[in-house]
């Protein structure tokens, strides 16, 4: 398969796992390109092509024509220069790698991260969280996100890669939409007794099993095992990073009784304790890990002969 073609196969499947209606999204692209023929000058110059298609900034080929053949792939979370130099000296000790796909965002897809935080409305919104006050929190933490990233020195990774000439493309929101689906699914739309059992059902996940006894298990971080878990929801999988802290407020407000999350902030923590609300903490890793497989898997529906080389906290599980 060329890189292209899996490449616009994984935003495909990222689109079909997404919180929010197919329809909405096309009308997103729709507004991108409607934009682009009404743009002039250095407008038009620095206009990113890529969003009258994928709706996901924080997704993209960093480097690569798109049209190389594409078998065997290494996989990480989290990939920068010296993962890239391994790859080269993989290469070099006879290791087939046509490109990495990296997890967290890199380069230009990092520049963009806060350009798919709005879709974390939808996910509120799902939890019982009105669309106008999620979206109205969620403007300033936006902010505040792209002024961070904003210093920081994005392009390293990306000119690794381009000067070793392996090519490389990130799937963040992609994966993110996945494990957020399955976790949707797998969990919240069960019926638990406690805080335990839904311990016990996550370990019972693959991803989770392994993290588990590498040390770093899922853990409840507010309640007990034995708290009775009320309404579920998976409301920190998906959309960038973390929301503003106040949704954990406004989530107990809308009835909700556990939250499970990647991970937590110890404000978001403060806040959940404040309202009572039962807090449980899923590997972050691991869940990265479970929506790049669910992934893979598909992608690998595609194209038999698709290989994995596992770097960088990722585990390959076949489902």
């Amino acid at each position: 398969m060329k890189l292209e073609k899996l490449f616009r196969r994984s935003v495909e499947l990222g689109i079909d796992a997404d919180p929010r209606d197919k329809k909405y999204i096309q009308k997103l692209l729709k507004k991108h390109a409607d934009r682009q023929k009404k743009l002039e000058g250095k407008e038009k110059d620095y206009f990113d092509e890529e969003r009258t298609w994928n709706p996901y900034s924080d997704t993209r080929i960093l480097y690569g024509t798109g049209q190389e053949d594409i078998r065997r792939l290494m996989v990480g979370i989290d990939i920068e220069t010296p993962e890239i130099l391994l790859a080269d000296r993989l290469r070099g000790m006879g290791e087939k790698i046509d490109a990495i796909l990296i997890h967290h965002p890199e380069g230009r897809a990092l520049a963009d991260l806060e350009k798919v935080m709005p879709l974390q409305a939808d996910v509120y919104h799902a939890a019982g969280v009105p669309l106008n006050q999620t979206e109205h929190l969620l403007r300033p933490r936006m902010e505040r996100i792209w002024r961070s990233i904003h210093a920081d020195n994005i392009l390293r990774t990306e000119r690794t890669a381009e000067l070793l000439d392996i090519p490389i493309f990130t799937c963040h929101t992609v994966t993110d939409n996945l494990v957020w689906r399955f976790i949707e699914k797998t969990i919240c739309k069960k019926t638990f007794d406690d805080l335990g059992e839904i311990i016990t059902a996550l370990h019972g996940i693959q991803e989770y099993d392994y993290y588990a006894r590498k040390g770093s298990p899922a853990f409840i971080v507010h309640g007990s095992g034995s708290s009775r878990p009320g309404k579920v929801v998976a409301t920190e999988f998906t959309g960038g990073t973390n929301g503003p802290e106040e949704l954990v407020e406004k989530q107990a407000a809308a009835g909700v009784g556990t939250i499970l999350a990647m991970h937590f902030t110890e404000k978001e923590v403060e806040v959940g304790r404040a309202h009572h609300v039962n807090l449980i903490q899923c590997n972050h890793m691991a869940s990265d890990a479970l929506g790049i497989n669910i992934l893979l898997d598909a992608l690998s529906k595609e194209e038999k002969k698709l290989d994995v080389l596992p770097v960088s906290g990722f585990i390959r599980v076949k489902r």
